[in-house]
């Protein structure tokens, strides 16, 4: 359909051509031979300007379809990236205090934007536990321990939605004054994909808040 389109529009520009053509010869046949030679003439350069972006337009088209054509081929070939990214936040508290916070599923609802968390109903504690989050706007996610050894470090994975290959990574390191909450991000995303901004600025603001959200809520319980 579009290439008769295509084909259709070809011909009427052709046909106007030809007509705008027979209308200078007439015109200059009829004692105006300036003004007939005129039309023949802007005609003739509309004609070719037509013809230049035509033949521009179509060149980037194919680029483009090309181009749209080996992305598509690479991710249906299963093709990914990895990026990495990590954050990290001290706090004047000792290790077991801040994972007896961050480490239940429950505790999203203090330290995020979820509305509801809980631990998957028949998951085990530990290894292979599920935490479901429901946010504010209604979007779930799922996330699985694969290893841990509390309350040093924790590795999930996400499960649902299931668009890209998640990890994360929860570390707690102590310090002289208290520990350290490292939590770095691997992400595994089609080769024809993306991190707007790049991987550390994305991962810096979508855990900053988190950090910062520990301490208010570490410094509430102390106070």
């Amino acid at each position: 359909m579009i290439k008769f389109i295509r084909v259709l529009h070809e011909i009427l520009i052709v046909a106007g051509y030809i007509a705008i053509t027979m209308l200078s010869l007439i015109i200059s046949e009829n004692g105006k031979p300036p003004l007939g030679l005129g039309i023949l003439l802007a005609a003739t350069a509309l004609m070719a300007l037509l013809f230049i972006l035509t033949v521009t337009v179509n060149r980037r088209h194919r680029r483009a379809a090309r181009s749209a054509e080996i992305a598509n081929s690479a991710a249906a070939s299963g093709r990914t990236k990895t990026y990495s990214a990590h954050v990290s936040e001290s706090y004047e508290h000792d290790a077991h205090t801040v994972w007896s916070l961050i480490r239940p599923a429950e505790s999203a609802v203090l330290l995020s934007d979820v509305q509801k968390a809980f631990t998957v109903p028949g998951t085990p504690l530990g290894v292979g536990e599920q935490q479901c989050f429901i946010r504010r706007d209604g979007s779930v996610s799922i996330m699985e321990v694969i290893g841990e050894e509390g309350p040093w470090w924790s590795t999930t994975r996400s499960i649902a939605p299931g668009e890209t290959n998640n990890r994360s990574t929860y570390r707690i390191e102590p310090t002289a004054s208290g520990c350290t909450l490292t939590v770095s991000a691997i992400v595994e995303l089609p080769v024809n994909a993306e991190i707007a901004g790049g991987a550390d600025e994305w991962w810096q603001s979508q855990m900053r808040p988190y950090l910062t959200r520990v301490k208010e809520v570490l410094s509430a319980r102390q106070a």
